[in-house]
């Protein structure tokens, strides 16, 4: 999928309750973190803030990027209409651009299957975080390549084997690696296929 899909997809992405129902869960095993208000954090891939809407009261500042103008103004819509001052939307490829900001916190929420180069960014998130700092990633568990259309665009994973990705982490020197099961898809009631969707939460080193 390409940031023109996620504009065009935008204005109706709300509307599809297992979507909604999913970021409810993701933000919920989040909120087990030991989050604060003095927290400045960034959502990467946030789309309409589904998550980073309902973290936001428990943190400092939340900077929400994404590479779809689209669902950013649907965000900003949306901090408008329900007044929330400490959200920030931003337009911006982390792999390409020069982005420095330090954050406390930083969490991701069925990105991380759309990113080629997962090594690199997760190497850019350790970067991004402030020592003590926490990362948060919810995606899918490997799967058989069935979960997506099959004429889907921008799928670069087929979900991920937990262990992969551990391993990255603990390559970049993150530390208090952990990861649970938090929520089930069922994508079809005819064939009761099952995709897992985990969340794996780490911590910079001091």
């Amino acid at each position: 999928m390409t940031s023109k899909h996620f504009d065009n997809a935008a204005a109706e992405w709300d509307k599809k309750s297992r979507r909604v129902a999913l970021a409810e869960k993701i933000s919920n095993a989040i909120a087990r973190l030991p989050l604060s208000y003095d927290m400045d954090s960034m959502e990467f891939g946030c789309g309409t803030g589904l998550v980073g809407i309902a973290l936001a009261p428990s943190l400092h500042h939340l900077t929400t990027i994404d590479t779809s103008q689209g669902m950013l103004d649907i965000l900003q819509q949306k901090t408008v209409e329900q007044e929330i001052s400490n959200i920030t939307p931003l337009c911006c490829d982390l792999l390409k651009e020069d982005y420095a900001q330090k954050h406390d916190l930083i969490f991701s929420s069925m990105t991380l299957h759309h990113i080629q180069d997962t090594a690199a960014l997760l190497q850019r998130f350790t970067e991004l975080l402030n020592p003590g700092g926490y990362l948060a990633l919810a995606d899918l568990v490997e799967e058989d390549g069935s979960f997506h259309d099959p004429d889907a665009k921008g799928i670069h994973h087929k979900g991920f084997e937990l262990s992969y990705l551990k391993g990255l982490l603990a390559d970049n020197k993150m530390t208090e690696i952990k990861s649970e099961i938090i929520h089930t898809i069922f994508k079809s009631k005819e064939t009761e296929k099952k995709y897992p969707v985990f969340l794996l939460t780490a911590r910079k080193t001091q």
